[in-house]
């Protein structure tokens, strides 16, 4: 709330119901620009239905990232939420594989924990990718060119 009264613009970033609660609540807060904005699964061409996956994250919200993967149709054997920027070990990882293994599911995580991965682990761990995709891009356009000094 008090960083509210300094910002130059705000994006939250939610489905309608998350949109419509956060403007419920700090609506009468933001006197500047408001950017709105949902987070969408990259389509890529895989059919997630049915497929057996033991998910990883460690992200602030991890249940957000196995909600997309149940929404997409895979079958979440188990949900691993670690901590936001936990440090994927080779022995966790070791750990989550001979799980995955077992459960005869493909382990799978987020773009930023896979950057993150052990180089050992990167080709056995698929990605979920997701993009922000704005309301009106048109004027998440124009508040970036007011604030990035634009190249002659």
């Amino acid at each position: 709330p008090v960083g509210l009264a300094r910002a130059g613009a705000v994006l939250s970033i939610g489905t309608a119901a998350d949109q419509a609660a956060f403007r419920a609540l700090w609506g009468h807060a933001i006197v500047c620009q408001h950017l709105t904005a949902t987070l969408r699964p990259l389509q890529t061409g895989m059919d997630w239905a049915g497929t057996r996956v033991l998910a990883f994250a460690g992200i602030g919200h991890p249940e957000k990232f196995f909600a997309t993967l149940r929404n997409l149709g895979a079958d979440v054997l188990r949900a691993e939420a670690l901590d936001d920027h936990q440090r994927l070990s080779t022995a966790l990882m070791n750990r989550l594989d001979r799980e995955a293994r077992s459960l005869a599911a493909q382990l799978v995580t987020t773009e930023k924990d896979a950057a993150r991965l052990p180089m050992a682990f990167r080709a056995r761990v698929v990605t979920l990718p997701v993009r922000l995709e704005f309301d009106d891009p048109a004027g998440m356009a124009a508040l970036l060119a007011s604030v990035v000094p634009q190249q002659p």
